[in-house]
């Protein structure tokens, strides 16, 4: 009675399976989701390495033009995602106020830490001031500006990109 019973039921299931096999036009194969994730974590680890290599560049200032020459090359969705980045950084060394604008004196102590040589200080101070009046003057055209989606990203890299640049011309290591 089983192979009888065993087979109906099995040819059953056959049947069931075939008709679910026909309302899925495919399957979403179960590792997309992970090579997504893997690709995301590695964008994460580039952008950070070239955010760190960039911080000790413009501490040491020795290979200025090179690392200016690759910010030049980021697209407007990499420089809002090394903003982003830059952006949590200085909140989290408290280089921003309330609203998420940095702070002359937040970002002098972030750029000079460490630092002893007080022409370098001087010329962070400089840069400082210079660059964010000038994100003032480019970002803040209104007084709801800051709440802009990405609007604080966008105003931490162009103040990273512009103090970077005016160190090395205050410092004599930019051509």
């Amino acid at each position: 009675m089983c192979p009888k019973f065993c087979i109906l039921v099995l040819s059953i299931i056959v049947i069931v399976q075939a008709e679910d096999a026909k309302e899925k036009k495919c399957d979403i194969p179960p590792t997309a989701p992970k090579k997504i994730e893997d690709v995301i974590n590695q964008c994460q680890d580039e952008i950070k390495l070239a955010i760190l290599t960039e911080a000790l560049e413009a501490l040491n200032i020795n290979e200025h033009t090179k690392s200016r020459a690759k910010r030049d090359t980021f697209s407007d969705d990499e420089k809002r995602i090394a903003g982003c980045l830059l952006q949590c950084v200085y909140r989290k060394m408290k280089a921003v106020n309330e609203k998420g604008f940095p702070t002359v004196e937040g970002l002098v102590a972030l750029y000079s830490e460490g630092v002893t040589q007080k022409e370098y200080i001087i010329a962070t101070l400089q840069a400082v001031n210079v660059c964010l009046n000038k994100a003032q003057k480019k970002h803040l055209t209104k007084p709801q500006s800051l709440e802009e989606h990405g609007k604080t990203c966008d105003i931490a890299y162009d103040v990273f990109d512009c103090v970077s640049e005016r160190i090395g011309e205050y410092c004599g290591q930019t051509p």
